[in-house]
């Protein structure tokens, strides 16, 4: 730069488009940025930006190439390799993701936002007691009041299990700031309001008459919801949860339509039935997915099997919905092809390799792996054609537990923004059973049907039941699952610490008259 008031001018110009990246105008960030690269092409700083922007856009392709090319220069730029490791950890390259905040961890060891990238990758791939370990060395004086560090490891601790540490930490987050309602969401999660939890409940009360922002009162308004339904008062559980629907409702934009027509064209792509048997048997480890809708006991199912110590809890992996929607259809919805038949063998065989090695990555010793993504269920005819020895275990629960347990939760997934009417829900609901039946009509023998309610009735005949299916070696850990350490993710993560126990079976019948209206949608 040629004068002191053109470095001014520039960082006069930065300043206003960190602003509009503060804001989320990303689509300005991107307008501001480019002109200046192309007067300061060596202003590294921009295209970290420029890149983070595109990253904001959902533009991961663009945003990873900026950043390579930042790194080609600058090969130990902490910031672009801090970067490239949080956008694939969220297009779930993980290992990759790895490589780069290792990397910028090595040339700043004290680096922590670099950190804290890997320890919510690490929360990914369930190792969260190697997320704790590494943000342990981060609690210093200095820190104290940093809600970031203090929120990661709330949430590590109680992917653990640990509740005891994980409310103490998001207690810190609330100190921080009060106003905050992720840390009230975890907690009641965690916390049965008939035996504790009075203060608690107090003070989300009072945050009520806070000034909130929509996002924090919709998630204050489900944790009170949960509270008064640990409390027997469903008329004000209600109260609070239709308030927090309707809050979710206006902050997420969902189409029944075009998600009709993405079932119905799943169903004329498989049309036509697959020849399992005349597969090889293929890859060292044994898959075990576990299919429906949720809020079904999948994640109970799960922590059963991953009981057996030959058995790893992968949780619930994104890889199959992403390959299936980019190998069937096109950015726009319209369908790629209008059969499995006319696509090519080498796709399935890619697809299995990269499937495989991106379970890989986190280095599994186990010899069989559990894959329990409930929307898994749409891809059954895709899953036994790529795996063709796996085991699909189908969960099956009363249609009226499923979806009110669907409306009375809050999911931060995009693929949950049916639950929030009941109307929605109803639909959604009804379009997984279509799909299920169309499945069982074309590969009975290669699902298994467990039903919740006859697992919590007899759970030692109903396991073993499911065990011979899979073909694996009876364990009496089975039984005692709920002392199972391994990582849970899901809002299920209190109930599968606990026994199997029978209130959970009709529960929506102790708020009466008010579900008549989803009752009547759903039959």
């Amino acid at each position: 730069m040629n004068s002191l008031n053109e470095k001014n001018n520039l960082e006069k110009k930065v300043k206003d488009i960190l602003l509009f990246y503060s804001s989320g105008n990303y689509e300005e960030v991107v307008f501001r940025t480019r002109p200046l690269i192309k007067k300061y092409p060596d202003i590294i700083e921009l295209y970290n930006l420029l890149a983070l922007a595109y990253y904001g856009l959902n533009n991961s392709f663009e945003a990873i190439k900026l950043l390579n090319g930042v790194l080609r220069r600058e090969p130990n730029n902490i910031h672009a390799l801090n970067n490239l490791g949080m956008i694939h950890s969220a297009i779930n390259n993980f290992k990759e993701s790895n490589e780069f905040l290792s990397k910028a961890l090595k040339l700043k060891n004290d680096f922590f936002q670099a950190a804290n990238n890997q320890a919510n990758l690490f929360l990914k791939i369930n190792k969260a007691n190697d997320a704790i370990e590494l943000l342990k060395k981060f609690e210093n004086d200095e820190n104290s009041k940093n809600y970031i560090l203090n929120f990661t490891l709330a949430n590590a601790y109680q992917q653990s299990g640990d509740f005891n540490n994980s409310r103490k930490y998001y207690e810190k987050c609330l100190n921080i700031n009060p106003k905050s309602c992720e840390p009230d969401k975890a907690i009641s999660l965690m916390t049965n309001y008939k035996n504790d939890g009075t203060d608690h409940l107090a003070n989300m009360k009072k945050k009520l008459n806070s000034k909130l922002g929509k996002v924090d009162l919709m998630l204050l308004n489900f944790s009170l919801g949960k509270a008064y339904e640990d409390l027997d008062d469903y008329k004000n559980s209600l109260n609070y949860l239709k308030n927090a629907n309707k809050l979710n409702n206006e902050l997420t934009e969902y189409n029944s339509t075009k998600e009709k027509k993405i079932f119905e064209n799943i169903k004329l792509i498989f049309k036509e039935k697959i020849n399992i048997n005349s597969q090889n048997n293929k890859g060292n480890k044994k898959i075990i997915f576990i299919i429906g809708m949720p809020r079904s006991g999948t994640t109970l199912i799960e922590q059963i099997l991953s009981s057996n110590d030959n058995i790893y809890g992968g949780g619930e992996l994104p890889f199959i919905d992403n390959f299936a929607l980019n190998l069937f259809f096109k950015n726009n919805g319209e369908i790629n092809s209008s059969s499995i038949k006319k696509i090519k063998e080498e796709k399935f065989e890619e697809f299995r390799k990269n499937y495989l090695n991106k379970v890989l990555s986190y280095n599994i010793k186990e010899d069989i792996i559990t894959d329990k993504t409930p929307f898994n269920f749409k891809w059954v005819g895709l899953i036994l054609k790529t795996f063709p020895n796996c085991k699909i275990i189908h969960c099956e629960r009363n249609g009226m537990d499923i979806c009110w347990s669907n409306y009375k939760n809050f999911f931060s997934s995009a693929k949950m923004s049916y639950s929030n009417s009941f109307e929605n829900i109803a639909n959604y609901y009804k379009l997984y059973l279509d799909i299920m039946n169309f499945w069982k009509k074309k590969y009975s023998g290669s699902i298994y049907n467990i039903s919740y309610e006859k697992l919590i009735q007899d759970p030692k005949k109903e396991i073993k039941n499911m065990v011979n299916f899979c073909d694996i070696d009876w364990t009496d850990n089975y039984l005692n699952f709920y002392k199972n350490k391994k990582i849970v993710q899901t809002a299920s993560l209190a109930q599968v610490r606990s026994p199997l126990y029978k209130s959970s079976i009709n529960k929506w019948e102790k708020y009466g008259k008010e579900l008549d209206e989803l009752k009547k949608l759903i039959n």
